[in-house]
C-alpha cells in the first residue's frame, strides 16, 4: 500500500527541490522533491501526484511522463513505502523552451545527479532512477518527436556519467561509453539522438566526469538551439498569412506556432495520432485549434485557406529534403499544388550523413487485425523532396545544399570518437 508519492517536476532537464524543511546533524539541508501523503478517497496514488503537481503549480501545465516502481523507506524510524512519478511542467502544456509559472515554493532546479552529491531524504536517487530517462525510454516512445527524445538521451547519459562519477555505479569510463553507444543507437530513424551524443563524446575527456559535465551542457545547448529554430521559424511563418496546418508532434512545430498569432489545422497522426494530443496542447496554450484526419488534410490545404504548411524533420537529408512522419508528403504535395509555402523546422543537428530515410514500422494490428492472409504497410516516417519545400529551417536559418554538406562533415568528425575510445 503506497503511503505517499514522491514527485519529480522536471523542466529542462532538472528538477524541482522546494526549501527542506529539516535539516541534519550537519547542518546541511537534506535534499527533497515534492512528496505529498495518499489521502483517503484517492484510490490511485497518480490521482495523489497530480494533485501535489497542482498544490505547487497552479497556474503552470503539467504532463505525467513516468511512474516508477514504488519503493519502501524508513523516515525518522518509520518505514514509508513511496511511489514515484515523474511530471514535465512547461508554459501553455507546451515544451522546454519557455518560462513557465515557478512553482509557489521556494526552492530551486536542479540536474538529478545533485542527489549523489548532497545529503539526501532517504531512497531520493533510487526514487529518480525508477522514472529517469533511459534506453528503453528512446526505444519504445511513439509519442514524442526527435528532438524531445535526443535530449532525454544527453539526461540518461548524464545520469549514468553521474553515477560512476560520483560513487553510485562501478565500471569506469567504459561503462559510461558502453551507455552511450547504446543510447545513440536506440532511434536509428532519429539522428539527432546519435549526433548529440556524439557531440557530447566527441568533446569530453576520458573521464566519467568530464562525460557529467559535457551532458549537463550540451543537454541545455540543445534545448537552445530548438528554442533558436523555433524563432527563426516563426519570422518565416509571420510572413504568410492564414490558419497553419501541421502534423504529428513536433516540439519545435509546437514552440513555433506558439509564438504566432494565428489558428492551427492540426492533422491526428496514424498510426500513434499523436496530433491528438499536439492540438489538445495548442488549445491549452490558447491557440485557436482544429483536428483533421490525415486523409483530409491534404484536401484541406489545397482547397482551405491555408497560409503555409510547417513540419518537423526527424532527419535534413543531404539532397534537400527531409525524413518526417508519414502523412507529411501528401500534405507537401498539396501546398506545392496549391501554391501554399511548406516549410520543415528543425535544429541542425538533424542532419543526416546519408540520403536514407529509416522508416519504422507501427503495429500492423493497427491497420488490419482479422486472419485473412494481407500484407500490411504501417510505416511511420516518409521522404518530403525538397523541391517541395520552400525552406527548411534552423537555428542558423535557412539551410542551403552546401550548408547541409558542412554540417555532415561534422556530424561524420565527430562520430569518430567510437573508434577512438575503443583503443
Amino acid at each position: 500500500m503506497t503511503d505517499a508519492v514522491r514527485v519529480f517536476l522536471r523542466r529542462r532537464g532538472r528538477v524541482f527541490c522546494p526549501a527542506s524543511r529539516g535539516a541534519t546533524e550537519d547542518g546541511s539541508e537534506p535534499l527533497e522533491v515534492l512528496v505529498g501523503d495518499v489521502l483517503a478517497g484517492e484510490s490511485d496514488p497518480a490521482e495523489s501526484a497530480r494533485r501535489v503537481v497542482r498544490d505547487a503549480t497552479p497556474r503552470g501545465e503539467s504532463q505525467l511522463v513516468r511512474r516508477g516502481e514504488s519503493l519502501s523507506v524508513s523516515v525518522g524510524g518509520t518505514d514509508r513505502t513511496l511511489s514515484p512519478f515523474l511530471f514535465e511542467v512547461a508554459a501553455g502544456g507546451m515544451a522546454d523552451d519557455t518560462p513557465g509559472d515557478p512553482p509557489t515554493a521556494a526552492g530551486e532546479w536542479l540536474p538529478p545527479t545533485a542527489f549523489l552529491r548532497h545529503t539526501t531524504a532517504p531512497g531520493l536517487w533510487e526514487s529518480y532512477r525508477r522514472v529517469g530517462p533511459d534506453t528503453d525510454l528512446l526505444r519504445t516512445d511513439r509519442t514524442h518527436g526527435a528532438a524531445w527524445l535526443s535530449v532525454r538521451a544527453l539526461g540518461a547519459l548524464r545520469d549514468r556519467a553521474g553515477a560512476v562519477a560520483f560513487g553510485a555505479l562501478d565500471g569506469g569510463v567504459d561503462r559510461v561509453a558502453e551507455t552511450a553507444r547504446e543510447l545513440r543507437g536506440a532511434r536509428p530513424s532519429m539522428i539527432v539522438v546519435r549526433h548529440r551524443i556524439d557531440r557530447v563524446m566527441s568533446g569530453a575527456d576520458r573521464t566519467p566526469e568530464a562525460v557529467h559535465d559535457r551532458a549537463l551542457a550540451g543537454l541545455d545547448a540543445a534545448l537552445d538551439a530548438d528554442r533558436l529554430a523555433a524563432e527563426r521559424a516563426a519570422a518565416a511563418v509571420a510572413e504568410t498569412a492564414g490558419p497553419a496546418a501541421t502534423l504529428s508532434r513536433s516540439g519545435t512545430v509546437a514552440a513555433t506556432l506558439r509564438r504566432v498569432d494565428r489558428p492551427v489545422v492540426v492533422g491526428e497522426s496514424r498510426p500513434g495520432r499523436e496530433g491528438v494530443d499536439a492540438a489538445e496542447r495548442f488549445a491549452a496554450a490558447g491557440v485557436d485549434a482544429t483536428l483533421a484526419t490525415d486523409a483530409a488534410l491534404p484536401g484541406l490545404v489545397r482547397e482551405g485557406d491555408v497560409g503555409c504548411v510547417l513540419l518537423g524533420a526527424d532527419r535534413i537529408l543531404p539532397s534537400g529534403g527531409v525524413a518526417n512522419k508519414v502523412g507529411s508528403y501528401p500534405i507537401a504535395l498539396a501546398a506545392a499544388d496549391a501554391g501554399v509555402p511548406a516549410y520543415a523546422v528543425a535544429a541542425a543537428d538533424k542532419v543526416a550523413t546519408a540520403d536514407e530515410v529509416v522508416r519504422e514500422s507501427g503495429d500492423p494490428s493497427a491497420v488490419y487485425d482479422g486472419d485473412r492472409a494481407i500484407a500490411v504497410e504501417n510505416p511511420i516516417f516518409e521522404r518530403v523532396p525538397g523541391d517541395l519545400l520552400a525552406g527548411v529551417l534552423t537555428e542558423d536559418g535557412r539551410l542551403d545544399r552546401a550548408a547541409v554538406a558542412a554540417r555532415a562533415a561534422e556530424h561524420e568528425s565527430r562520430a569518430e570518437w567510437t573508434d577512438r575510445w575503443d583503443r
